[in-house]
């Protein structure tokens, strides 16, 4: 698959229950003084259109969010099947990023997104790689209809942290006190 131009959307899921956090509220906790979602969002908006996929269990608590950007009702029924909603809506190619990624850059994106067109798949997933095991941490560019698909290994960094339970929260904040302003 090759970009067309500059024209892709990028879909910020948003409606999950947090079940390891303790809650839906994940992302709209403050990590190093700003909300999770809102580093994601700051990282993307650099980049393209945003939609945020929303869902009963984080409609209330996205309202401010969504009068900044498009926000897509989804069923709250699952990630698989809010993704599938959500993309329904929109025209391809899709950039997916979780909304728990307190360090992710607009770089760390471009650079995924470079490889991930070269790959010519129409969905290419971002695995990052720790002690010898890769693991998807929700990054995806879904170009096409899903037949066939290629991973992208990064090594890890914080860059790529994902925030899933309280104890990676804490560890969030002791990155940001032992590292200049972010």
């Amino acid at each position: 698959m090759k970009r067309q131009g500059n024209r892709i959307s990028i879909l910020v899921m948003a409606g999950g229950l947090g079940r390891r956090f303790g809650g839906a509220v994940k992302i709209f906790t403050e990590v190093c003084g700003k909300r999770l979602i809102e580093r994601v969002l700051d990282a993307a908006s650099r980049l393209s259109e945003i939609y945020i996929a929303v869902s009963p269990h984080t409609k209330a608590y996205s309202e401010d969010l969504c009068r900044i950007y498009r926000c897509i009702e989804t069923s709250g029924k699952g990630y698989p099947w809010d993704l599938s909603e959500a993309l329904s809506k929109l025209e391809k190619p899709v950039l997916v990023l979780p909304a728990d990624l307190p360090f992710i850059t607009s770089d760390a994106i471009e650079s995924f997104l470079s490889k991930a067109f070269e790959a010519g798949k129409p969905v290419v997933t971002l695995r990052v790689c720790k002690e010898g095991s890769c693991e998807p941490i929700g990054i995806s560019l879904i170009a096409g209809d899903g037949s066939s698909w290629a991973n992208i290994d990064y090594q890890y960094s914080e860059v790529f942290m994902d925030i899933d339970t309280v104890e990676d929260l804490i560890r969030a904040e002791e990155i940001c006190g032992s590292t200049a302003a972010r």
